[in-house]
């Protein structure tokens, strides 16, 4: 079984998500309505539960993005 929310395999951003803070950064998960996704956050931004807007496409693009972090075959339908 998977386990989404396993950051060990995302890449630390250069800069927080929410605030574009520089340091105490971490990579940690986020539900969103197309699946869960990786972001970097501050630790004050990670505690205060904020979630970067994104456009749908980028949402999409980041949740693929972290199923392949984890190991996810994300092979679009049809493909194998």
């Amino acid at each position: 079984m998977v386990d989404l929310d396993d950051t060990r395999q995302c890449p630390v951003g250069p800069e927080c998500e929410g605030c574009g803070r520089l340091d105490e950064l971490a990579v940690v998960t986020g539900d969103t309505r197309d699946g869960v996704l990786c972001m970097t956050l501050c630790d004050t931004c990670e505690v205060a539960g904020v979630v970067p807007i994104l456009s749908p496409a980028e949402e999409t693009a980041r949740v693929l993005e972290h199923a392949a972090h984890v190991g996810v075959d994300v092979a679009p339908s049809g493909e194998e």
